[in-house]
């Protein structure tokens, strides 16, 4: 399974860009989903209203032994792709990424 973070921000024109400063989004993606799994999970993300503003973590191969969060990564061997969103408020985003 690959895994990875990527940071992101809500896009203007959606709910979340009201109370959301940003994210990181843990990414749990099967090998074999997407020849660039970084550029398939900035599509999932922009369909979701977020955009992808850095990589924290660059896309590792894992077993589920070593998975950070193992309940996501069995989400992934169903869905082929997984992606938990670990968001901070505007508000607290104190040295965080503000929009």
């Amino acid at each position: 399974m690959w895994v990875f973070v990527l940071e992101a921000e809500p896009l203007p024109d959606t709910p979340d860009f009201q109370e959301f400063g940003g994210a990181f989004v843990l990414c749990y993606q099967m090998p074999g989903l997407a020849e660039d799994p970084v550029r398939q999970a900035g599509d999932f993300l922009r369909t979701a209203g977020w955009q992808v503003t850095g990589v924290q973590e660059e896309p590792r191969q894992i077993e589920r032994d070593e998975a950070p969060e193992g309940m996501h990564f069995d989400q992934a061997l169903i869905d082929d792709e997984a992606y938990v969103f670990h968001q901070w408020r505007v508000d607290d985003a104190d040295d965080q990424t503000r929009h």
